[in-house]
């Protein structure tokens, strides 16, 4: 790994930065982070959260296999009766 990608991977991330590359409110990620349901964060002080990008990578990468996609609201299933 090259030092440059090894920099780009350990890039510190801000909140607005991470919500922008995930297409999501910062709110959204804000809760994400108090549930511990989001990437990891790193404090560098009260009221400064920081991503590593590496770690919002590996958290999109655990993500995209973690769940099955759940069928819509109103939409039928195939081989659904419809009584």
């Amino acid at each position: 790994m090259s030092d440059v990608t090894a920099a780009a991977e350990d890039r510190l991330l801000r909140t607005e930065d991470v919500a922008k590359w995930l297409s999501v409110s910062k709110s959204t990620l804000v809760r994400w982070r108090q549930s511990g349901e989001g990437p990891a964060v790193y404090w560098l002080a009260e009221g400064v959260p920081r991503y590593r990008a590496a770690d919002v990578e590996a958290w999109l990468a655990a993500r995209s296999t973690a769940r099955p996609r759940l069928p819509r609201r109103g939409v039928a299933h195939a081989g659904a009766s419809r009584g």
